[in-house]
């Protein structure tokens, strides 16, 4: 009987272990840095928390601005010059994190409007392979972090 308890106690605490938060796919941390010449790119930083599996990150939207492209930076091995492509897709590993930073990963942002720049904040939606659609605030900033300039908005 006494064996019996102790199995019993043991399949409750193995099953009450296993009862820990879920890992969910989020992200983090965004924040649109404004070019400052207002006819090129904006750029987007943010961090992608990986859920349970594997997924991908298939894209970002944004109802201010007027399109967006994914692009990796890097480093020309030969030449040591800088280097810009655009990417489709990125991998989010389960349980991993993906940071979208200057001089790696980040999303390009053509034609902010002057709503985003008044409120200093704007909504984007990340969309992954899972069909998961995110909705972030995103903070808008000039590149050293000060508020926006409304005069220099495009409309």
């Amino acid at each position: 009987m006494r064996h019996i308890k102790n199995l019993a106690g043991l399949a409750i605490v193995a099953l009450l272990a296993g009862c820990g938060p879920t890992p969910q796919l989020r992200v983090n941390d965004a924040v649109l840095k404004l070019s400052p010449v207002d006819s090129n790119p904006s750029a987007l930083y943010f961090v992608v928390r990986g859920g349970p599996t594997d997924v991908k990150l298939r894209g970002v939207t944004s109802s201010s601005v007027i399109r967006t492209e994914m692009h990796e930076s890097g480093v020309d091995s030969k030449t040591g010059a800088m280097t810009m492509s655009a990417v489709k897709e990125v991998a989010v590993p389960a349980n991993g994190t993906v940071k979208f930073e200057r001089g790696g990963k980040h999303v390009m942002a053509w034609g902010v409007n002057l709503r985003a720049r008044r409120l200093g904040e704007m909504e984007s939606e990340f969309l992954f392979s899972n069909g998961e659609r995110i909705l972030v605030k995103t903070k808008v900033q000039e590149m050293d972090g000060s508020v926006p300039d409304e005069r220099k908005a495009v409309t």
